[in-house]
């Protein structure tokens, strides 16, 4: 594992912060104290803010990006997605967090060129600004991009829209002069995620560019050959310890305040309250019909002690008054699944077991334990729903299925041939749910083993390659959501018949986030032009994605 930086620096970093905004102008302004934006306090903040923001990874991640590709279920709010229930309001969360912690980059970034010996955090504000921006744009389409953040000089409101082909072709500009830029002769404090590492940050930076250009294969595959095949020669990650990784603390929004970034978004969605969340059965299949040993290494069946199941709060893996079944629950009942898609907790899917809304009980400990309707489907596992759970930017799993995917097109021979890497990919996405998670370990894993036949077995390379990335992001949800329409894989079957399920879709499957309704009344202007034949239509696919209905099954 690499050198973590302890958490308790964000405190620090958060103070600087504190003193160095101007957003009240010159209200109550202290003299002893700076208004100059600190390159080092922002970089910090927007490195674990990002991924610690609960409203945004509740709105966005798992309301949309993991439940529209069949990772998640729940019971309402998490899940909006699974049934393509389309909140407006849900879609100003990413749009508005992402612009925010963007602007504080680009303050980073102008105040760091200031001075050259600040070199090293203009570069890495670059590298986090590109990372941020490709996610916004992937899951919005156009967007402003070059005018973003000139506010902070000129009082632009009303920035223009930009093409996404020439957002891309701009990132690669970036990463690629980023690189260059790191400096191992200079400082590089507060780093939460490299600690200050420059050859790691330089390698991430190539590994995120050859993530971008393997986007580009339906568009211009010309261009997503030349590009990853220039990532990969200047240097991707090789090995986990190279992943980009965040620590979180423990620090959750319910117990300390309604704004809180330094504890895991995802997880704090998960310990929420009474919201239910439970694997889809799409992704969980997936796992079990391959014999995957990743399936009960992140789920596992959870209930409460039939004197306590009178509340759903403690039934969920997240709480400590659930109890760990899987075991006994495989014995009687001899299967474990994940939530039908298309449908809420609450509903019967079609084809439910006649059982559906009674419960059904084991034995633990000498204890009756209650399963009741919500419980029946596997949830993550308890030690991975924590609050400190280490956020992943970029995974080096991940990066190895792009290699083996460029290998597999012939574009290169890095290090092997596609098999080759995708065993790599496998095995190195076992040891991050372990070493970087927490994950418990599977004992009886022969990862060489099971990696061989799952190759020698899936006759479409490109399949095999992309159902595992499938399988990694499932704590990459916006990433998933992204190789899905990508790549194809899996062939998701769309949800058309419940109730809730916008029928603007017309049967098919949403591939991207509509425009907030601030843009579209306040900055109409330049949004008109964007827009999918005049229409703010979600199921709409960006320039990269350019396909109505990639990844969807339509033989049904």
């Amino acid at each position: 594992m690499k050198k973590r930086t302890n958490i308790l620096m964000l405190f620090v970093f958060i103070l600087t912060l504190a003193t160095s905004c101007d957003d009240f102008n010159d209200l109550n302004v202290d003299p002893t104290t700076s208004t100059t934006a600190n390159p080092k306090s922002l970089i910090s903040k927007v490195q674990i803010s990002y991924s610690g923001d609960r409203e945004t990874q509740w709105r966005s991640l798992a309301a949309y990006h993991m439940s529209i590709t069949q990772m998640i279920s729940d019971g309402w709010t998490i899940s909006h997605g699974q049934a393509y229930k389309l909140d407006i309001s849900y879609m100003e969360y990413m749009w508005k967090s992402s612009y925010r912690e963007i602007n504080d980059l680009i303050l980073a970034i102008q105040e760091a060129n200031k001075k050259p010996e600040l070199a090293n955090y203009s570069a890495v504000g670059r590298i986090l600004k590109v990372m941020i921006f490709a996610q916004l744009t992937d899951t919005y389409g156009d967007l402003p991009y070059f005018e973003a953040g000139a506010q902070a000089d000129v009082n632009n409101l009303h920035p223009a829209y930009d093409k996404q082909e020439d957002i891309y072709n701009d990132f690669f500009k970036e990463l690629k002069e980023a690189a260059n830029q790191l400096d191992e002769s200079l400082a590089l404090e507060g780093d939460l995620i490299y600690n200050g590492d420059v050859d790691k940050w330089r390698k991430f930076a190539n590994s995120l560019r050859l993530r971008y250009a393997m986007r580009l294969v339906n568009v211009n595959e010309s261009k997503a050959e030349t590009e990853a095949v220039l990532a990969i020669n200047d240097g991707v990650m090789q090995s986990i310890d190279d992943a980009a990784t965040v620590e979180h603390g423990n620090f959750n929004v319910s117990t300390s305040g309604a704004v809180e970034i330094r504890g895991n978004g995802f997880s704090q969605v998960q310990n929420f309250s009474e919201e239910i969340m439970v694997a889809c059965e799409t992704y969980v299949a997936y796992l079990r019909e391959n014999n995957d040993p990743r399936l009960h290494m992140l789920f596992g069946m959870y209930a409460a002690y039939e004197e306590d199941a009178t509340s759903r709060y403690n039934s969920k893996s997240s709480t400590e008054t659930s109890v760990e079944i899987t075991q006994e629950y495989l014995a009687k009942y001899g299967v474990t699944e994940g939530y039908a898609p298309g449908y809420f907790l609450w509903e019967a899917p079609e084809g439910a077991p006649a059982d559906i809304w009674s419960p059904r009980f084991v034995e633990k400990n000498g204890r009756t334990v209650q399963i009741n309707k919500f419980f029946k489907s596997v949830q993550v596992r308890r030690n991975l729903t924590r609050i400190d759970l280490p956020s992943i930017y970029q995974s080096y799993s991940e990066v190895e299925l792009w290699i083996a995917e460029a290998a597999h097109k012939g574009w290169t021979n890095f290090q092997g041939d596609a098999k080759a890497h995708y065993k790599k990919a496998i095995f190195a996405n076992i040891d991050e749910l372990v070493q970087i998670l927490g994950a418990s370990p599977n004992l009886n894993l022969n990862a060489d083993v099971y990696a061989e036949n799952l190759w020698n077995t899936t006759a479409d390379k490109l399949e095999a390659i992309n159902m595992q990335h499938y399988v990694n992001n499932f704590y990459n949800g916006i990433e998933g959501f992204a190789n899905w329409r990508r790549s194809g894989f899996p062939k998701l079957v769309p949800t058309t018949t419940n109730a809730y399920t916008d029928q603007e879709l017309n049967g098919l499957i949403p591939r991207r986030f509509p425009y907030p309704n601030t843009e579209m009344n306040f900055n109409r202007d330049n949004l008109e032009a964007h827009l999918y034949n005049g229409v703010n239509f979600w199921g709409a696919p960006v320039w990269w994605d350019n396909s109505l209905t990639r990844g969807v099954d339509v033989s049904l």
